[in-house]
């Protein structure tokens, strides 16, 4: 791993500086090593159990089982080509705001880089953070061969427990991940980790299943094929989540199928 690197990362659990031994990261507090596995730093380890409730946990296990499933196919489905055009112009948007160009990005629940490709136009160094290593395997592919990967980070991380130092990015975005994270409780978490790693005055994006009258057919909450939990937002509901962390300037709906809410830390 490169110096930038290891100086972005941090214990999960201790936020405390990691040393790299050139197999392992190994946080200096407690100790606790993070494998790498294929080049991709993994903190999703056991000991993540212990900070779940137990449906939260067998939640998240299943997630995990059906990304990795689908990872291979994943950036294939019908509405993901239809929605991804719009979805990248309005989250740069409202990403970017006033702004030209950010030195660090991160998204949070990266997948296997749809969207990441494109902010990474926009940055000067770009990180990703997911729950499935083979949609970060599929990434790293696709980043070697737009020639983006001397400049990337990624990392198999629980957006609940970020590996990342306070304050090292000046930019997030989350897209469309936040809806399957399965508790209150834990969203609430995910949204206050990124406004722990956001610098202050950082900018977000941060997009969430919405309920309108074009999808509340399909339930407001419930399970996904493969066992993948989602929650759709009532308009109120996602401020609250967003708002009791970082400061919303705009939201906004795309299509009436997810919501997308921007602004900075205050």
């Amino acid at each position: 791993m490169k110096d930038w690197q290891v100086e972005l990362l941090a214990c999960p659990f201790e936020n405390a500086s990691l040393n790299f031994d050139g197999e392992r990261l190994i946080c200096q507090k407690c100790g606790l090593s993070f494998p790498m596995v294929d080049g991709i730093p993994s903190f999703v380890v056991p000991d993540l159990a212990q900070v779940h409730n137990e449906q939260e946990w067998k939640r998240k296990q299943s997630e995990m089982k059906a990304r990795n499933e689908q990872a291979v196919f994943y950036d294939l489905l019908l509405g993901l080509i239809f929605l991804t055009p719009f979805e990248v112009r309005m989250t740069i948007k409202a990403l970017l705001g006033d702004r030209e160009k950010f030195v660090r990005l991160i998204e949070v629940g990266c997948g296997t880089g749809r969207m990441l490709q494109h902010f990474a136009k926009h940055a000067d160094f770009v990180a990703g953070a997911d729950l499935s290593l083979e949609s970060l395997k599929r990434c790293r592919e696709r980043f070697e061969k737009l020639g983006l990967w001397e400049r990337t980070l990624l990392v198999h991380a629980d957006a609940s427990f970020l590996p990342f130092r306070n304050e090292g990015f000046d930019a997030v975005a989350s897209c469309q991940m936040i809806e399957h994270v399965p508790s209150d409780r834990m969203r609430h978490r995910v949204v206050s980790e990124i406004a722990r790693i956001l610098k202050h005055e950082g900018r977000f994006a941060i997009s969430g299943y919405h309920y309108s009258f074009l999808t509340r057919w399909f339930g407001k909450e419930g399970f996904h094929k493969g066992g993948i939990y989602f929650f759709r937002f009532a308009k109120d509901e996602f401020l609250q989540l967003v708002g009791s962390h970082l400061k919303v300037e705009r939201l906004q709906t795309i299509f009436g199928y997810a919501w997308l809410a921007s602004g900075f830390k205050g």
